[in-house]
């Protein structure tokens, strides 16, 4: 299948043996695209052109009408690895190894988990790191998602290498009519950062009701202006109740960044920002996000719209 990433035409295969390959999408030879028209041979991708052939490594195997192949040429391969039901590409604008690992979430494996259901995916005009900040900048929370939440209070950051994770305490809106019948749940939500690609979001109630939800969102930089994002959700499982409330907050989630989304696409980037005393840890944030982005790391008063971050799965 063809893949947009990081400001790159990319294809995505799997083989026989059931692994995943990611290349660089056009043929060495003539260019051709191998995400349009190209077969899975075995464990080889064939040009749709001429019929060359690579293997996994990317290293061509295969010259139709050709015996002895002495063609030393080979698509660029990116490392890949699949965890969390997902397929996982490593980038770095300085072609760096990777470094650290997508970790296991547990609740994909947990029992008491329900399965991941596919939640809303977007095309986003905005730059990854813009998205990922969200989660730090508390004082949108009641206002834009007001219909969700009454108030959310800091309860620390906390960073480790290429991990971190925002705690947050708030008071739930349920269904929006909290304000006006006093029934405002309170809750926690933790919002974990796995680098700059995937966020995991996990709230948890135990006022009134007992729920516990995560959701994962993960991000492709398509370049330095689009992401693609795609929203997964688990809950812990309550019954019969279980399907009802995953898609409570199915749709809860995609409204919520269905309202984002104007805002991402619309606003200024500010390097040195007026924040309020009821601002989240937006700065402690940025600078954790800076280990992202390599030799390409921008300046203090500098914006990442446009440099198209590396380092991350």
């Amino acid at each position: 299948m063809p893949v947009e990433g990081f400001a790159r035409h990319l294809v995505l295969y799997r083989g026989d043996d059931g692994t995943a390959h990611l290349f660089d999408a056009h043929c060495p030879h003539l260019g051709a695209h191998l995400g349009y028209g190209g077969r899975v041979v075995g464990n080889q991708i064939e040009c749709p052109f001429h019929g060359w052939r690579f293997d996994g490594r990317g290293q061509c195997v295969a010259v139709p009408g050709v015996d002895s192949i002495r063609v030393r040429t080979c698509l660029k391969a990116w490392y890949v690895s699949e965890v969390n039901d997902c397929v996982m590409a490593w980038f770095d604008p300085d072609d760096g190894e990777p470094d650290w690992i997508m970790p296991e979430l547990p609740e994909f494996t947990d029992p008491a988990w329900s399965r991941f259901k596919l939640g809303k995916d977007w095309v986003i005009r905005t730059h990854v790191q813009e998205i990922a900040e969200n989660g730090m900048d508390l004082a949108h929370f009641p206002h834009l998602h007001r219909q969700q939440t009454i108030r959310a209070e800091s309860a620390g950051f906390e960073a480790r290498g290429p991990m971190a994770i925002h705690r947050i305490t708030q008071q739930h809106n349920m269904f929006g009519i909290g304000k006006w019948l006093n029934w405002q749940i309170a809750g926690s939500l933790d919002v974990g950062y796995i680098g700059l690609g995937c966020v995991v979001n996990r709230a948890h109630i135990r006022e009134k009701i007992s729920i516990d939800y995560c959701v994962v969102f993960d991000f492709l930089p398509i370049d330095g202006e689009r992401v693609r994002v795609h929203s997964r959700y688990s809950i812990r499982r309550k019954g019969l109740l279980t399907l009802p409330l995953l898609q409570i907050a199915i749709r809860s989630g995609g409204e919520t960044i269905d309202q984002d989304v104007t805002i991402w696409e619309n606003k200024a980037y500010r390097a040195r920002p007026s924040l309020s005393a009821v601002d989240g840890p937006v700065m402690p944030f940025r600078k954790w996000a800076q280990q992202f982005y390599g030799s390409h790391k921008p300046k203090n008063d500098e914006s990442p719209v446009g440099v198209l971050t590396g380092r991350a799965s």
